[in-house]
């Protein structure tokens, strides 16, 4: 007994001293720039990347991968402002979301931009849980190597084995119950997740779907700064969006899945309340010890720190704050006759309708982005939620406030949607874009319009001011409209009355901005020859006496600049080198300046 004791206490001091070589390591990691760092990754057969583990027939099915030929970092077609990463739920895997995603790759052309693999129980022990990364020893969390491109969308994925397999069977001993880990520790592998998506697509934020506990692995990393790249400055998400997500926790009253252990870590943290009646600690918070959570799981470690039972107080989860900067939406499932797994308990056969509703644990924007699917089955539809393409779409609907709106850059190809609000909502769709002027533009906006009813949209200024006509794009057509605007920051609104089937037929557009003259004051009695000119120009410079000369293309971008030495009255400007175009030539002295145009062949 005594030795036993012993070895508890070296066990401890030894995940302490981890534990504290871990908060080093961590934090300089949060100090550095999100784009600079790149964890260590395990490595693995490289079969198993595009290979699952075997079934219980002893077959490997091919999995899901990104299109090799968009490799390169950048290169890859933006289609939508932020790229989405889908989060599977307990016991699952990011096979998941292959039936949405297929989808969308079929209709919208998006591209998949890889899976992230992480097994959270590398230790292969249940009994222990920390926050610690491979190759760390007795490091819980791993992520394997796999192909990421630059793309639309991504996989989080939790289905892991021991040796990096995907979803090894439960019979398998290479299942470590990766998929039904702690919750605090599915955040801290979503942390550089989004890291890296952010690293290799060049954008600054993320959106986030998940499914079931995926929503709350989502809302663990949002809500808890000590997992943002950078600590209480930026979380990275413009939007979470939720189905089926137990927001309230899982009752244990309803139908579960074949499969999932009831003593896992990820279980406990699901938990209303625990067999004591106690609420679960995870989600309504409590202290960590055996007299509250009970002996039913493999540990009691909610914070993963390395010490199970430690006293500490926790806060739940819907004690935290849930930022205001963030467009949420939640999709819940409504199963009207799944009597035998629910009675007269409305919900999806898994999660209680009232535990799915977001808005009941927060005050969230009116109206709600909330959506039900109904249908009905014999025992759950929980588990089909993933796949409901119109739901989903709805959930990933752009922000309608200008405050959430959504950031784009000129000269990029985007699409968006039109989606049917939810109920009490808007009859029409907003969708709001932001983006920044840094001069005197013509905002040239080029949009295409597939959907059988027509679109608007129209400009609005920093304090929510409409400052342009609304400009109609028709059924089938494509239109090019352009606004003068002085700099600042912007939102393009695009309106929309959507039908059943808008979705299916996305808006496309392009902004493009080009140097208004009103930028410039012109000088008409400064002669400039020849113009237009294939090579030089030349004007007097005697009177004048310019000292300095920089030339603007029509995009507003200095080109080139040069300094006059002496004046003269043949002076000489060499436009050879420059693209065929037209030109604004800025002349200044110690006293003024003044432009002219050049036509360069």
């Amino acid at each position: 007994m005594l030795k036993k004791y012993q070895q508890d206490i070296q066990n401890k001091i030894v995940m302490k001293i981890q534990l504290l070589l871990s908060i080093l390591f961590f934090g300089t990691f949060y100090q550095s720039n999100a784009q600079n760092v790149l964890p260590e990754i395990k490595p693995r057969p490289a079969d198993y990347e595009y290979l699952s583990a075997p079934d219980s027939l002893g077959v490997r099915h091919s999995l899901k991968m990104p299109n090799v030929a968009n490799k390169n970092i950048l290169t890859g077609s933006i289609k939508i402002p932020y790229p989405i990463i889908f989060i599977h739920g307990l016991d699952s895997d990011s096979s998941t979301w292959d039936e949405t995603t297929n989808f969308m790759d079929q209709y919208f052309n998006f591209t998949f931009g890889g899976r992230l693999d992480f097994n959270l129980n590398d230790d292969n022990s249940n009994y222990t849980s920390n926050k610690l990364f491979w190759p760390t020893s007795g490091a819980d969390i791993s992520q394997y190597n796999t192909t990421l491109n630059n793309g639309d969308y991504y996989y989080l994925n939790f289905g892991v084995g021991s040796d990096g397999s995907f979803a090894p069977s439960n019979l398998s001993s290479l299942n470590v119950l990766s998929n039904e880990a702690a919750i605090a520790k599915q955040g801290v592998a979503l942390t550089r997740a989004i890291q890296q998506v952010m690293n290799i697509t060049g954008r600054d934020k993320v959106i986030l779907m998940g499914h079931s506990m995926g929503g709350l692995c989502a809302r663990e990393y949002l809500q808890n700064p000590q997992n943002w790249t950078e600590p209480n400055i930026n979380h990275h998400v413009a939007k979470l969006i939720t189905t089926g997500t137990p927001h309230g926790g899982y009752t244990g009253a309803n139908f579960i899945a074949t499969g999932i252990n009831s003593s896992s870590e990820a279980y406990r943290d699901l938990r209303t309340a625990y067999s004591n009646s106690n609420p679960g600690a995870f989600l309504s918070g409590g202290v960590e010890s055996t007299n509250n959570i009970g002996t039913s799981y493999f540990n009691n470690d909610i914070n993963c720190n390395g010490i199970a039972n430690d006293g500490s107080n926790i806060q739940g989860l819907n004690q935290k704050n849930l930022y205001n900067n963030v467009d949420y939406a939640y999709i819940m499932g409504n199963c009207t006759n799944c009597v035998i797994t629910q009675g007269s308990i409305l919900g999806d056969g898994v999660v209680r309708l009232v535990n799915a509703n977001l808005s009941n644990f927060y005050i969230l924007p009116s109206p709600k982005n909330e959506f039900i699917y109904t249908a009905s089955a014999i025992t759950e539809i929980h588990s089909d939620l993933p796949k409901q393409t119109y739901e989903n779409m709805q959930g990933l609907d752009e922000p309608n406030e200008y405050n959430l709106a959504y950031g784009i850059d000129f000269g990029i190809f985007y699409k968006g949607f039109t989606t049917v609000q939810p109920a009490n909502g808007y009859t029409s769709d907003f969708d709001a874009f932001k983006f920044n002027l840094n001069y005197n533009a013509d905002v040239v906006v080029t949009m295409a319009n597939p959907a059988s009813n027509s679109i608007s949209f129209r400009f609005v200024n920093a304090s929510n001011q409409i400052i342009s006509s609304l400009f109609t794009i028709g059924a089938g057509s494509t239109a090019q409209f352009t606004q003068t605007l002085p700099p600042g920051q912007y939102y393009l609104e695009i309106i929309g009355t959507p039908n059943s089937t808008s979705y299916l037929y996305p808006y496309t557009f392009i902004m493009d901005s080009f140097l208004s003259t009103s930028n410039f004051q012109s000088n008409n009695s400064l002669i400039l020859y020849p113009n237009p000119t294939s090579s030089k120009i030349f004007f007097d410079n005697t009177n004048s006496n310019f000292k300095e000369l920089s030339i603007y293309n029509y995009l507003g971008q200095e080109v080139t600049k040069t300094i006059f030495q002496v004046a003269s009255s043949n002076q000489e400007i060499d436009m050879g080198m420059l693209a065929a175009g037209v030109y604004v030539l800025k002349f200044s002295n110690d006293k003024n300046s003044t432009t002219a145009k050049v036509i360069k062949q």
